[in-house]
């Protein structure tokens, strides 16, 4: 898929902030976007078949682009059945030991995922992820930008409107915009869950999508 590229959006900001620079706009532009798909979890991918081996419990997620960064793990598929995900916090200290058909599935340090108990033998899964751009991010997908591209304005607009003692600074505008931006993304988040999908399919993105990692 294309990338729309930040000044894009410029058209959108420019009124509501005259005499910002455009470095300045891009910036927030960068962490509005982020927010806002991390907020509406719209971007989502599959992870593609892989197989968890014995002994091995952790499991990195390969990413379909460079621009993303992983944001949550929706579901995880195991032999056919969907295991619900845990936090470390969640477990018994025996946990962390256990060898055998895994039951729950935690994200461990935002890249990858790990199996309770350490799989006993080879099993299947499968799943799907939720991407956030990365805050040096050159833009968005045309997609987002088609769809979302002026609910991510909102955020960048509200938030560059709320820095002070500049020519654009505006408290009413800081806060209608900002409200905007959530009621937005809340609404794209509901939207697509009534039709459920993923959403990523770059020309980038090849091979499995997942890299098995030494335990």
């Amino acid at each position: 898929m294309a990338t729309v590229l930040w000044d894009k959006l410029y058209p959108y900001i420019q009124p509501y902030v005259p005499g910002c620079p455009e470095i300045v706009m891009e910036s927030h532009l960068q962490e509005a976007a982020a927010k806002f798909l991390q907020r509406s979890e719209i971007w989502r991918f599959d992870i593609e078949k892989d197989f968890a081996v014995k002994n091995v419990a952790d499991y990195s997620i390969f990413l379909p682009s460079s621009e993303a960064v992983l944001e949550n793990v929706y579901e995880i598929v195991l032999d056919g059945r969907c295991i619900p995900r845990i936090t470390d916090r969640h477990l018994t200290t025996t946990a962390f030991n256990e060898k055998g058909c895994p039951k729950y599935y935690a994200i461990y340090q935002d890249t990858s995922i790990k199996f309770y108990p350490t799989p006993d033998k080879k099993y299947e899964f499968t799943g799907t992820g939720v991407l956030k751009t990365k805050l040096t991010a050159t833009g968005i997908e045309d997609w987002i930008f088609e769809t979302y591209g002026r609910c991510i304005a909102y955020g960048a607009i509200g938030m560059l409107t709320s820095i002070p003692n500049k020519e654009w600074t505006s408290p009413e505008l800081s806060i209608y915009y900002q409200t905007e931006f959530k009621k937005d993304a809340d609404a794209a988040k509901r939207r697509d869950y009534r039709r459920v999908g993923t959403r990523v399919r770059g020309p980038n993105f090849t091979g499995s999508a997942t890299k098995r990692v030494a335990y």
